[in-house]
């Protein structure tokens, strides 16, 4: 049992190792089972097949897909608007911190969003599942007001992805902000808090630090 779950972990590691070298093109059965140094058959055998396998390396590492029960389970507990805007400012934060620092999960949002494949579909299914859960725990904060915390939330992710993948690939500012500097990710990480607390009328309260505990959670 221990050796099959080793080499099954050491398949789903080389996923990872070809998405950095080659991108989301070099996966295959053969090159997958090669970087494992593994016989391709258990890779049908432990997972069915090779999407299958790609599927499980990217719950592993996606944002939300990892995270997901952490961050419901923290929003579930939330009775105020400041420390709802707490916990979302963090979270939000963290998925900018996160997906910088990732260069996997980069490359596999840009599969995302520049091909049309049932693997990429599925997952994004998931995640709208998660995202479905979430803010039925949040609509409850912006019931009777103008503001559409869901498309908000749109906004701050798409705009996340972008300014990180914008600046991994160009040598260019956005907006004149360098995300590639700390001064620029403080500017970031301080309009994602403004933002939030403008979304929940909180704009008389000072700008939120991470919560220790739900910080945490994420490392």
């Amino acid at each position: 049992m221990k050796d099959k779950e080793q080499t099954k972990q050491k398949l789903i590691s080389s996923v990872g190792a070809i998405i950095r070298a080659k991108g989301y093109h070099g996966l295959g059965v053969n090159a997958i089972a090669r970087e494992a140094g593994v016989d391709k058959k258990l890779i049908y055998r432990y997972f069915g097949n090779v999407d299958t396998l790609i599927e499980t390396y990217v719950v592993q590492k996606d944002y939300w897909l990892s995270f997901n029960k952490k961050i419901e389970e923290s929003i579930e507990k939330i009775t105020r608007k400041d420390d709802l805007a707490l916990i979302i400012t963090t979270i939000f934060e963290k998925q900018f911190e996160y997906f910088f620092d990732e260069e996997e999960m980069q490359k596999i949002i840009l599969w995302e969003i520049s091909e049309k494949t049932e693997l990429m579909n599925s997952l994004c299914r998931v995640k709208e599942n998660f995202g479905d859960k979430l803010f039925a725990e949040t609509d409850k904060f912006f019931l009777n007001s103008n503001v559409n915390f869901r498309s908000i939330s749109a906004l701050l992710v798409g705009g996340i992805y972008y300014l990180i993948l914008h600046s991994k690939k160009n040598d260019c500012k956005a907006c004149g902000i360098d995300i590639n500097t700390e001064e620029g990710k403080s500017e970031i990480r301080k309009a994602i808090r403004q933002i939030v607390h403008w979304s929940l009328n909180l704009r008389n309260e000072p700008v939120g630090t991470y919560m220790p505990d739900f910080t945490e959670s994420f490392k």
